[in-house]
């Protein structure tokens, strides 16, 4: 059985091909690299693969049979997305499952329409950070360390654009109901939601 987590960060399936894109994790697998350049304040697991979606497929069309995909898809333009979700499909075979997990903007908007607190708001969009220009440790963070977020939706937006990839069958989904053991593997419920559980994060389930 193959199965992809893309955009692993510091979760390590067992079962599962652990991808990341983000230069630090890259670097960090290069010895002579990893004891000088520490810009991310936890060090990434062993055992990741460097790979970057949304420019290349990670296997085969038809050769995937479960990808896994949390908080990952705001960090890159809205173009690229899109042609990180045509590969994502083409890779799973007939049947595969395809779990993404993203931020919510709705559910950011209606916290704010609560509190009207735009400070907190901003905050929460991942887009800009008040820090940012505080050091350049802080800077090279935010712009390297794959923490920014270069997009944001809501459920009708990211349904549509899973649609356009090719998914026919698309439907909400909660932390640990996908029905198959090897997404404990890589699932984590605090990535179902944030901010001490006041925000729900958008997910999806579909099938090829």
């Amino acid at each position: 059985m193959k199965n992809y987590h893309i955009g692993c960060g510091y979760t390590v399936g067992k079962s599962w091909l652990n991808y990341d894109s983000s230069p630090i994790a890259f670097t960090e697998q290069i010895p002579i690299l990893k004891h000088f350049i520490r810009i991310n304040k936890l060090k990434f697991p062993e055992g990741i693969i460097y790979g970057n979606i949304a420019k290349k497929k990670l296997c085969n069309d038809n050769s995937a049979d479960n990808i896994y995909c949390s908080h990952v898809l705001e960090h890159i333009s809205y173009f690229e997305a899109k042609k990180m979700l045509k590969n994502i499909y083409d890779m799973l075979k007939r049947g595969g499952i395809f779990r993404i997990v993203v931020p919510s903007l709705e559910a950011r908007i209606e916290n704010y329409r609560k509190d009207n607190d735009a400070n907190k708001f901003m905050e929460s969009l991942g887009c800009v950070n008040k820090n940012e220009n505080s050091n350049i440790i802080n800077k090279l963070r935010f712009l390297f360390g794959g923490s920014r977020h270069r997009w944001m939706y809501d459920e009708k937006s990211l349904y549509h654009e899973l649609k356009i990839a090719g998914f026919a069958n698309v439907k909400n989904c909660e932390y640990g109901d996908s029905g198959l053991d090897i997404f404990s593997e890589v699932e984590n419920e605090d990535r179902f939601y944030s901010n001490n559980k006041t925000i729900k994060e958008l997910a999806y389930h579909c099938v090829k």
